[in-house]
C-alpha cells in the first residue's frame, strides 16, 4: 500500500463529507480542508465524526478528530486502521 491513498477508503470519506457539508462526493479532493473549504466548525465536525462512524463502523476518539485538518488526514487514519503496512502520521492537534 505505501503512501498511496486507498480509492475505496477515500470513496467512503467523501461519502461521509457530502452527508455533513452537502457537497457532492466529486467535489472532495484528499486536499480539501474541513474548516477553509468545507466551512465546517465544532458542530460541523462532530456531526463528520458521526458520520465517519457510520460509514466505517467504529468509534473515532475525539483527539484523533480534533487533529483532522484535511480530508487527506482523514483517508490516512482510516488506511493506518485497515491497512497494516500503511505508512503515514497523524497530523498535530490543530489550535
Amino acid at each position: 500500500m505505501g503512501s498511496a491513498f486507498d480509492s475505496s477508503v477515500l470513496d467512503k470519506v467523501a461519502l461521509a463529507v457530502e452527508q455533513t457539508a452537502r457537497v457532492s462526493p466529486a467535489e472532495v479532493t484528499i486536499d480539501t480542508r474541513l474548516a477553509d473549504d468545507l466551512r465546517l466548525g465544532r458542530l460541523g465536525r462532530m456531526r463528520l465524526a458521526m458520520n465517519l462512524e457510520e460509514v466505517f463502523d467504529l468509534e473515532l476518539p475525539n483527539d484523533v478528530v480534533a487533529r483532522f485538518v484535511t480530508v487527506a488526514d482523514i483517508v490516512n487514519y482510516f488506511s493506518r486502521r485497515y491497512f497494516r503496512d500503511y505508512q503515514s502520521r497523524l497530523p498535530a492537534v490543530a489550535a
